[in-house]
């Protein structure tokens, strides 16, 4: 799973179509660090978002994976699209039912719940608020 052949993220015109085949392949999974490293790459927004919505259809994450997007939500120095699109793609992936995280997906979604609950607590703009909520529920609802 160490595969990564995003290449130079700077030449990116060809991501988005890389992202697109393998989800259609269904060769996602085997791609999981080049898409931390899209999740991680702060210099190109839509590279990000191509990687966001794309962990939705993962079907074994890492946890490495899941905490890059976890990162991304909790990271309050973040525009709150990009936050709220993530906590929402977190949501998808771990209400799906043939998802198997690595080790064990309901002790992962119980982390990502503690996690994320704590932005309840903090001051955050009431979509915010509401995205969390939503998440919470649909995660309790399956875990």
């Amino acid at each position: 799973m160490n595969n990564d052949s995003f290449g130079n993220l700077r030449e990116w015109g060809s991501i988005p179509g890389q992202v697109t085949e393998l989800i259609e392949a269904g060769n996602l999974d085997e791609h999981q660090e080049g898409l931390i490293r899209l999740l991680k790459y702060q210099q190109n927004w839509r590279l990000r978002e191509i990687a966001i919505n794309a962990i939705k259809e993962l079907r074994s994450p890492t946890s490495r994976l899941i905490s890059a997007a976890l990162d991304i939500v909790m990271d309050d120095g973040l525009y709150y699209e990009v936050r709220i699109l993530t906590a929402r793609s977190l949501t998808a992936l771990l209400s799906r039912n043939d998802v198997q995280c690595e080790g064990d997906t309901q002790k992962v979604a119980c982390q990502v719940v503690e996690k994320i609950s704590t932005l309840l607590e903090s001051p955050q703009p009431p979509v915010m608020h509401n995205v969390i909520r939503e998440c919470l529920t649909t995660i309790h609802a399956c875990a």
